[in-house]
Order: C-alpha cells, then sequence, then structure tokens
C-alpha cells in the first residue's frame, strides 16, 4: 500500500451548537492557533469542536446553515437594536420550524420549503 492513504470522509454537521470567541487558543480539531471556536453536533450523534477554517472540511446540513443564518441574522439585530430586537415574522416562523424539526415533529423538506418561502418573502419585501 502506497505511504499517502485515503482519509475517512468526515461526519455531517447537523446543527451548531454554539461559537465562543476566544482569541489566541487552539483548534480542537487540528491544533492551529485561531479566535472563534464552533461546537456542533455531528449526523453520528457526537458534539465536536473545529475553528472556523476546519468546519468548512466538514459537510453541513442544510437546515444546519439556515438555522445558523437566521440566528446570526438576530444576533446582528440584538447588537444593533438591544435585547429587545426580534426576527420579522417570515424568519421567526422559519426558526420555530427548524426547531420543530429537531423536535422530531417537522420533516426536512416542509422546514427547507418553509425556510425558502421566507427567504423569497424578504427579497420581494426588500426589493420594492
Amino acid at each position: 500500500m502506497n505511504a499517502v492513504t485515503a482519509r475517512e470522509p468526515l461526519p455531517k454537521i447537523v446543527r451548531f451548537l454554539r461559537t465562543h470567541d476566544s482569541p489566541g487558543s487552539s483548534c480542537p480539531h487540528c491544533g492551529a492557533t485561531g479566535r472563534y471556536i464552533h461546537t456542533f453536533l455531528l449526523e453520528t450523534g457526537k458534539t465536536a469542536a473545529a475553528m472556523s477554517g476546519c468546519v468548512k472540511l466538514f459537510p453541513v446540513s442544510r437546515v444546519a446553515i439556515e438555522e445558523a443564518r437566521l440566528k446570526k441574522k438576530l444576533e446582528g439585530y440584538v447588537k444593533q437594536y438591544g435585547a429587545s430586537a426580534k426576527l420579522n415574522r417570515r424568519d421567526t416562523e422559519a426558526l420555530d420550524a427548524i426547531e420543530a424539526f429537531y423536535d422530531g415533529v417537522r420533516d426536512e423538506r416542509s422546514v427547507l420549503a418553509i425556510v425558502d418561502g421566507a427567504k423569497k418573502a424578504n427579497a420581494a419585501r426588500y426589493r420594492r
């Protein structure tokens, strides 16, 4: 066998749990020095952590991507407008549907339909 062996594919990220700002720390995945450590749930059921560069190596479910996008959007609103800031109705419905998916109440297809509908409604609203 060749000295270079094929790597096993990384498991899919199904949910981002939190991001911790930790300047000068080491990546739990590769050991590189960096700042933001993301903790996430894998399809295997295990929790893992990695810095931003290593997170890009993992495949990520679309539901996890959309949840992270909406939570980041809400976080930006809170920073800009204060603790009482909220997402608009369509984005709130999409985030609620994502939570229902993780609770096992909704299926992925219907959740992504709601998310896509919210994105289209928001795009139409801002085009006017």
